[in-house]
């Protein structure tokens, strides 16, 4: 009996994925547990592993910018010279392959095999360096690309980085979106162009901050300004519900959890982790949780649940000198806020000429779900809590 590899559903908002690369031949022999495919989401990149062990006997959908749905079936394992029933060779619906035959399929299968072969090590090897296999020449039967092609590649370069999508960047030159780019431009252009954004800014007097970070950074070493701004908006939240409501048709649905997503800028481009149920945790629940998401981020290490379900999301310029700036709402969330470097400058409190260190917090918004007037009130509130709770909050 075959074993079906279907497009897994990696999260609740999952309804389709794209196959991006296989890592085994047809034919070829298979391990359970052995990476043999990966996919992508909207979000994220994610590997298969075979659930048996076997030959990969049938390849149904191969690498393509077409979407498949979830539960659609893109290859078989089947033992080795076991008969495959007519009805196994289909992946169904056909007509999410662009209403291709299955005559039709197989014979994309092999023209686009025919453009690359690599063995599985040779692949593996080239995904761990970054480097594009279609640059590297096979010495192996039939121009098969090799693990060893792959290391005198490497060699020759004398690189540190060789990677898809990091060609020069010269003044005239025509670069190829990364798989991530795509990404963020489908989905960022979406959100720019379909939602009406309202932003609105405030400057706030960063000292409270700044005293409360200095004194739990002995107990707390990783602390960061971000950790604090996710409670904090999390307060602000729980206040004005509508900034945590996603609009379905013409109805506003308010979240019952409150998940903050962090903007991370990874050398593949912009991806968001999500600290899930922040109410309930601790200050320092979430600087662990935090930094280990930013960690895998980096590393591009993020699973799908880790990236999925956000509410809200927070977006912090300030290490790279900027003052403020307009961020794009992360749908199909109702706002984000954006986040300044803290400086020093002249700032008039009770009436006196002093220097301050001053941040400048931006709100975009979806003027669908909310009116200017309640998110003023909404970043009022949160440059009151800022400037004058802190203190008083329990962050335990």
């Amino acid at each position: 009996m075959a074993w079906k590899i279907i497009m897994p559903k990696l999260g609740m908002s999952m309804t389709e994925g794209k196959v991006v690369e296989w890592l085994v031949d047809e034919g070829e022999r298979v391990e359970e547990g052995q990476t043999i495919l990966r996919i992508e989401s909207d979000k994220i990149e994610y590997e298969i592993e075979a659930p048996c062990s076997g030959v990969l006997a049938k390849i149904l959908i191969m690498p393509s910018e077409e979407p498949i749905p979830v539960g659609q079936t893109l290859a078989l394992i089947a033992n080795k010279g076991e008969e495959l029933s007519p009805g196994d060779l289909v992946s169904k619906p056909l007509e999410t392959v662009s209403g291709t035959t299955q005559k039709e399929l197989i014979i994309e299968r092999h023209q686009v095999s025919d453009k690359l072969k690599a063995s599985p090590a040779a692949r593996k090897l080239a995904q761990a360096k970054g480097i594009n296999l279609s640059g590297v020449k096979g010495t192996g039967p039939g121009g098969r690309i090799t693990r060893e092609d792959v290391e005198a590649f490497w060699e020759a370069q004398g690189k540190e980085e060789i990677a898809e999508g990091k060609e020069s960047l010269t003044l005239g030159a025509i670069i190829p979106m990364s798989r991530r780019r795509k990404i963020i431009s489908q989905r960022l252009g979406t959100s720019y162009s379909t939602i009406p954004h309202i932003y609105l800014f405030t400057e706030i007097d960063a000292h409270e901050l700044q005293a409360l970070r200095t004194k739990f950074l002995l107990r707390i070493p990783e602390l960061s300004y971000n950790d604090i701004l996710v409670k904090i908006v999390t307060f602000s939240i729980a206040q004005f519900p509508l900034f945590n409501a996603t609009l379905e048709g013409d109805k506003i649905r308010i979240l019952k959890e409150i998940n903050i997503g962090l903007a991370v800028a990874t050398d593949e481009g912009l991806i968001v982790p999500v600290i899930k149920g922040v109410p309930d945790k601790s200050l320092s629940d979430i600087v662990i949780e935090r930094a280990s998401l930013v960690q895998k981020a980096l590393d591009n290490k993020l699973a799908f649940s880790e990236v999925e379900g956000g509410t809200f999301t927070i977006s912090n310029l300030g290490m790279y000198g900027v003052d403020y700036f307009t961020a794009i709402i992360n749908p199909p969330q109702t706002a984000i806020l954006s986040v300044g470097r803290i400086r020093e400058r002249p700032w008039v409190t009770r009436g006196e000429l002093t220097i301050r260190p001053i941040m400048t917090l931006g709100l975009a918004a979806d003027h669908r779900i909310v009116d200017g007037a309640l998110a003023a009130s909404f970043l009022s509130d949160i440059k009151e809590k800022l400037e004058n709770n802190l203190p008083s909050i329990s962050w335990v």
